[in-house]
């Protein structure tokens, strides 16, 4: 999926995060919502935005590599939590956001290798990044999220 995807689904699952955890502080509510929008585009912004280090990584790992482990997911809930206290809801925040990402990852071909270190590799469907499919899961996360707003607010 394209960042921008991935970004409106980060926040849609931020939004359902902040209402199904019973935020109701516009405050805490655009926090936790951001906190999972910029977590949903990290996975490939550390795989193709590092300088010097973008041949080496995607040749250890390739792309959809290391960021795209269920395990990886665990780790950034878990330094985020060392980081902020849980009841924040940012550590969850980052970890759904994250997940995401894995997510809708897995819809594109050739899918991502979620259950590392074993070697199948996730793919529920195979949608073209950036073609019809995935403007569609866009529009789609977008209406989810702005029901979201609404419910966190209501």
């Amino acid at each position: 999926m394209q960042g921008s995807t991935h970004m409106i689904a980060g926040a849609a699952v931020g939004l359902a995060l902040a209402r199904y955890t019973g935020l109701h502080d516009p405050q805490a509510v655009a926090l936790v919502t951001a906190t999972a929008a910029v977590a949903a585009v990290v996975p490939d912004w550390l795989q193709i935005n590092i300088p010097g280090l973008n041949k080496t990584i995607k040749g250890a790992f390739g792309h959809r590599g290391f960021s795209h482990w269920l395990l990886t997911a665990y780790a950034v809930w878990w330094a985020v939590g060392r980081l902020q206290p849980a009841a924040s809801g940012i550590p969850l925040a980052a970890a759904v956001g994250w997940l995401s990402h894995i997510l809708l990852d897995a819809f594109n071909s050739p899918g991502v290798p979620a259950f590392w270190p074993l070697p199948y590799r996730l793919r529920l469907a195979g949608i073209k990044s950036g073609g019809g499919g995935d403007q569609a899961v866009a529009w789609l996360c977008g209406f989810f999220g702005i029901w979201e707003a609404v419910g966190a607010f209501l």
